[in-house]
């Protein structure tokens, strides 16, 4: 599974983020690799399918060496219709695909060997189509045999379906899995397709590996297979027959969950942004003694310039109401239920403003859906979509910032504002409500810079809108809280400087693992230059 390329010190193994996709995994990753010129690495993007005109969304700096791709979407290349027939070679493959799927959803690190094994498997027989091993009887028969024992009250056909479905993007992993490149350790920023990757990679190098969630990637799955529209529902045909899912929902979750669980298990350290998250990942088989938290951080400083014009324009405008949205026009962003608070808060505050900035391209529907409920809200005078902009350039020029997302981690825009003296309104997602409480235990203590309300809640979200607004005293006093807030405890200081020692402890710690008396193959880890104190 060695790539062709010179070996680095960290792989970074990323799912649909860096370089293509902007956003707050993107961010802290482009962090990490500026941040340590001294270290080389390498990335292995995943992505779903392949758009010639996608184009980097950062200037990839120079120690980043090389960049593989693999589309797991993708159609299929069609290679020569070779038959598979009993005796080809095949049979351990089924044998240990068996066994797997009898011990599901176990998820422990004896499924990651016999995962490992089937995926080395279909690597080293390239000649084979997807479309040759599905079509072949003995896959039939163990499609059979599972829907037998999982799900004989659906359809098989649709069980069929969704069993290819599952199955097709790990064909294309383990063809892709050829191209990952030799390295130290392997870093990945979430369990599923990547976390998958970087345990296989680690194990065949003999490398550590890091886990860091920025949000809880089975989490996220679960609502988006909860939520879904093309996941077929089984007819209740007899109350007794009743679940709270269907069973072709819970085979996908089934099948996130034992990804999750085989990447947790294999990580060497799982790195939380904060504590609620640590709390999830130890429920989804994290071992708690193997996790540390690291918060995202900025460099605050370059922040005081942020707030120094905002609080010039309020000073000049001191009746302000502009209200900001910073983010990916996403459904995952809940930017509708953001233009009913902003219905709400302009039929109390008429002078309000909304802005709207960020990316509409990711997924074009929805974007269209949003503008459409803007007109049919009658908002077209308080709110504006417009676009893409920088932070530096758009943050000072709101009084509140707003967050609406059904998921999040640890918000960069939310630290961003704070530390231009923005308050936040936000759903209780991720770290926000940590956030935005304060630090009253701090010596000297630091009250709450913002409110947080329950998602989808949009007359809960109006309500802390006009509260803060309305309140020129607590929205200073919010502002000066956050400002306090962000320079002490989110400096990308922090954070850079304990993955630098996470980085050098576990390189370090492999070397001397795999280093015995007269043993040489493996090459010390780098001399990690300490980074300079926080000024």
């Amino acid at each position: 599974m060695a790539s062709k390329h010179q070996s680095t010190d960290v792989c970074l193994i990323l799912e649909g983020t860096y370089p293509y996709v902007s956003g707050g995994v993107s961010t802290w990753v482009h962090q990490i690799v500026s941040a340590y010129p001294d270290l080389s690495f390498s990335i292995f993007f995943l992505g779903a399918q392949k758009d010639p005109a996608a184009k980097h969304k950062y200037k990839v700096p120079p120690n980043v060496t090389h960049i593989e791709e693999v589309f797991l979407f993708d159609t299929a290349t069609p290679l020569a219709r070779l038959k598979l027939r009993p005796g080809t070679g095949w049979s351990p493959f089924y044998t240990a695909l068996r066994k797997l799927c009898v011990r599901l959803p176990a998820g422990d690190m004896h499924d990651l060997e016999l995962l490992r094994g089937l995926i080395s498997h279909i690597a080293s027989h390239t000649a084979v189509s997807f479309e040759n091993f599905w079509q072949h009887p003995e896959t039939w028969a163990v499609i059979r045999e599972l829907y037998e024992r999982y799900t004989p009250e659906d359809s098989f056909l649709d069980f069929y379906w969704t069993c290819c479905f599952l199955v097709q993007p790990l064909w294309k992993l383990a063809r892709g899995l050829a191209r990952v490149p030799k390295a130290r350790l392997y870093h990945t920023a979430c369990t599923g397709y990547a976390g998958l990757a970087a345990a296989i990679a680690a194990e065949e190098n003999g490398a550590p590996m890091l886990l860091s969630e920025h949000g809880i990637y089975i989490r996220e799955r679960i609502g988006d297979i909860c939520r879904s529209v093309w996941i077929p529902e089984r007819k209740k045909l007899h109350p007794a027959l009743a679940q709270p899912l269907s069973s072709l929902r819970r085979l996908w979750i089934g099948f996130f969950d034992v990804l999750g669980r085989m990447c947790y298990q294999r990580a060497d350290t799982v790195v939380s942004l904060f504590e609620k998250n640590a709390q999830a990942q130890r429920h989804f088989g994290a071992d708690p003694a193997r996790l540390t938290i690291i918060p995202n951080g900025i460099r605050t400083e370059e922040c005081e310039a942020w707030n120094e014009r905002r609080a010039a324009r309020r000073a000049a405008h001191p009746d302000s109401q502009v209200i900001g949205f910073l983010g990916r026009v996403v459904s995952i962003k809940d930017v509708k239920t953001l233009l009913q608070t902003a219905r709400k808060v302009c039929d109390a505050l008429p002078a309000a403003r909304f802005l709207i900035a960020g990316p509409t391209e990711e997924e074009k529907d929805y974007f269209e859906e949003c503008v459409a409920l803007s007109g049919q809200l009658n908002l077209q005078h308080h709110v504006e979509f417009i676009g893409p902009v920088k932070p530096a350039e758009f943050i000072p020029k709101l009084d509140l910032m707003i967050l609406t997302s059904v998921s999040e981690g640890l918000p960069f825009v939310v630290i961003e504002s704070l530390a231009a003296g923005v308050p936040v309104v936000s759903t209780d997602v991720g770290a926000c409500a940590e956030i935005l409480a304060g630090r009253p235990a701090d010596s000297p203590p630091i009250g709450p810079c913002g409110l947080v309300a329950e998602v989808g809640a949009a007359d809960q979200l109006a309500a802390a809108c006009v509260n803060i607004l309305n309140d020129p005293a607590l929205l200073q006093d919010m502002s000066d809280n956050g400002r306090a807030l962000a320079s002490r405890h989110y400096h990308e200081r922090i954070a850079l400087g304990a993955y630098r020692e996470l980085y050098a402890r576990l390189m370090e710690e492999n070397a001397k693992s795999t280093n015995g008396p007269g043993d040489h193959h493996q090459a010390p880890a780098p001399h990690l230059t300490p980074l300079p104190a926080t000024p």
